[in-house]
């Protein structure tokens, strides 16, 4: 097997894992809402969790396996497609990392001192801006799939 081969099989994969915890959270989102206190906090900390970890660890091997893949294969540094790919990792890490991760840990601070007033503050401000982080990976895959030109 072929190292170029590895690196888009991890790549791949880390896009799928980018863009299926992203579906996994719209799914399981209004199911636990519809739950107790105890179970809303216990999502919440897990949204903090995967925001400071699970992501961070996609993202880095997503941009990782990119990377080396530009250096050990035929596609250029100058190829618009790696550049929107590139540009889908800053905006997620920006906006994942830094907003949703800042809304997840206001939103956890909240439910557990019983301010369900902001807890609901932070998670309608979470949605629109969780929405365009998912956007992202799509239009990334896009991008690479049709090597697109810009």
């Amino acid at each position: 097997m072929e190292t170029r081969t590895i690196l888009l099989a991890v790549h791949i994969a880390m896009a799928a894992g980018w863009l299926g915890a992203d579906l996994v959270q719209y799914v399981l989102a209004p199911r636990f809402a519809r739950e107790g206190h105890e179970v809303q906090t216990a999502w919440a900390r897990q949204l903090v969790w995967m925001h400071e970890r699970y992501y961070a660890a996609v993202a880095a091997l997503l941009l990782a396996s990119g990377v080396l893949l530009v250096l050990d294969g035929d596609w250029s540094w100058g190829s618009d497609f790696i550049w929107v790919g590139v540009g889908a990792i800053v905006g997620g890490a920006t906006l994942g990392g830094g907003v949703l991760g800042n809304l997840s840990k206001k939103r956890l601070a909240a439910l557990e001192g019983g301010d369900a007033a902001e807890a609901a503050e932070a998670e309608r401000r979470y949605l629109p801006i969780a929405l365009v982080v998912t956007v992202l990976p799509l239009l990334a895959i896009l991008a690479m799939v049709d090597k697109w030109s810009l």
